[in-house]
């Protein structure tokens, strides 16, 4: 399967959607590599992660395009049994990388994401027409605030009647997005080079006593040490609640399609 990020358009959350799905896939045990198309390798930066590793992750710089493109397309035809997320860095040279992907023979799916401004919205619209696969593309919402409110949120997604708002694209709907939240523990995890999901998993399988006594141990009489071993399981609690919510939304997606799964969907 084929996870394919793209928008012409930076600041949108392109390595958030891809990093998440990575996340998603490596908690659900899932094989997964994660290919990233760009100058800047701002995907792979997470230098203390466990799930960001040399074997499931590549970057290939664009400046190099018919290298970057040869070498996707190689890796993409080695192992058919791997979840494979592309992280394409925006651009000119986004298209010509789609070209190359909707070309290929193999099931995938894109995401676009999106921020609420409306002129990200337009390249949105403009992606999605420029794919041309509306059957398995998704809008992915970045950075709301609460789930609940986000048709208040995203106001030129969905439209708002009451505003004189209308949806900047009829192929907006909502059964073609899903959503990613705004938290402040995306940055406070890449602060110490790891994921959501690394900080996440830190303070499971482990009471907040024992935590203690093992920042404690580990801090060794530093007192500073010690505050901050407490402090990163406290943000760890928090952060695996965002993760939760962030697997959520993106569950049906990411689970293996069986009949109990799709009764499942249709109850919610």
């Amino acid at each position: 399967m084929l996870h394919v990020i793209t928008s012409s358009k930076g600041g949108v959350g392109k390595t958030t959607v891809a990093t998440s799905l990575c996340c998603i896939f490596y908690n659900q045990n899932k094989k997964f590599k994660i290919i990233e198309l760009d100058n800047n390798n701002s995907s792979l930066k997470y230098q203390s992660s466990d799930i960001f590793i040399e074997e499931n992750s590549k970057s290939l710089k664009l400046k190099k395009k018919g290298e970057a493109i040869s070498g996707m397309l190689f890796d993409l035809m080695s192992d058919e049994t791997i979840e494979y997320i592309i992280d394409i860095g925006g651009g000119d040279d986004t298209f010509e990388i789609l070209d190359a992907i909707k070309s290929l023979d193999i099931e995938k799916t894109y995401y676009i994401p999106t921020t609420k401004i409306k002129k990200y919205l337009s390249n949105a619209h403009d992606t999605f027409e420029y794919i041309h696969d509306p059957e398995n593309t998704m809008f992915v919402l970045n950075q709301y605030n609460d789930l609940a409110e986000i048709r208040n949120e995203f106001k030129y997604f969905f439209g708002n009647k009451k505003m004189g708002i209308k949806a900047v694209s009829e192929n907006f709907s909502d059964d073609k997005f899903l959503g990613i939240p705004f938290s402040d523990y995306f940055q406070i995890a890449e602060d110490d080079e790891m994921s959501i999901l690394d900080l996440a998993l830190i303070s499971q399988n482990i009471t907040e006593k024992e935590n203690r006594s093992k920042a404690f141990e580990d801090a060794k009489g530093d007192r500073k040490k010690f505050e901050n071993l407490l402090t990163q399981y406290w943000n760890s609690q928090e952060a695996f609640k965002v993760f939760e919510e962030i697997e959520q939304n993106f569950w049906s997606l990411s689970l293996d399609e069986s009949e109990e799964n799709k009764n499942t969907k249709e109850e919610k």
